[in-house]
């Protein structure tokens, strides 16, 4: 899967448009098919081995699991950011598209997260308060390192000219 797949990245005439979550979709649902499976397990086998509160924390931790990656699936991995060019803004896109800010308001910058780290976007006066993150998460590896600047030159900079936001490559 090369990396304009992975980011369902396209670009047209008139706007960009990015998904940074997209590449976990397959392995979110893996996890979630596991989940529904593990469902029989619980009640068929260890329904009898188990006391009634044993089995219903057991339950319950199954429907926290499934439930979170069900938030997931469905408000964290379709999350679109949109960048217009012919109106020069930046929308986010769920279910409604909602605008996040100007090309003129907008600036990147690197979040690191312990161990990791991740390309963001924000408005230059509160960047650290509200900012979205736009790429998967990075680390030290070579592949990470491979990937990364696979990310930079396929996506980063397409986006970063369309927004007029010079690139420098020494950061």
């Amino acid at each position: 899967m090369n990396i304009t797949d992975r980011y369902k990245f396209e670009e047209n005439g008139s706007e960009i448009s990015i998904m940074p979550n997209y590449n976990s979709l397959r392995t979110l649902v893996w996890w979630l098919v596991l989940g529904i499976v593990a469902v029989p397990v619980i009640i068929y086998y260890l329904m009898d081995k188990m006391s009634g509160d044993s089995f219903k924390i057991t339950f319950g931790i199954w429907v926290l699991y499934i439930g979170y990656f069900l938030f997931d699936l469905f408000f964290r991995i379709p999350v679109k950011y949109i960048f217009d060019k012919s109106e020069k803004c930046i929308y986010r896109k769920l279910m409604l598209s909602k605008k996040l800010m100007t090309f003129d308001e907008m600036t990147y910058f690197i979040h690191n997260e312990s161990g990791g780290y991740y390309y963001s976007i924000g408005k230059k006066r509160n960047q650290f308060v509200k900012n979205y993150r736009i790429s998967n998460y990075f680390s030290g590896s070579k592949a990470s390192h491979k990937r990364e600047d696979d990310y930079i030159k396929e996506i980063l900079c397409p986006i970063l000219i369309a927004v007029g936001i010079p690139f420098n490559e020494i950061e």
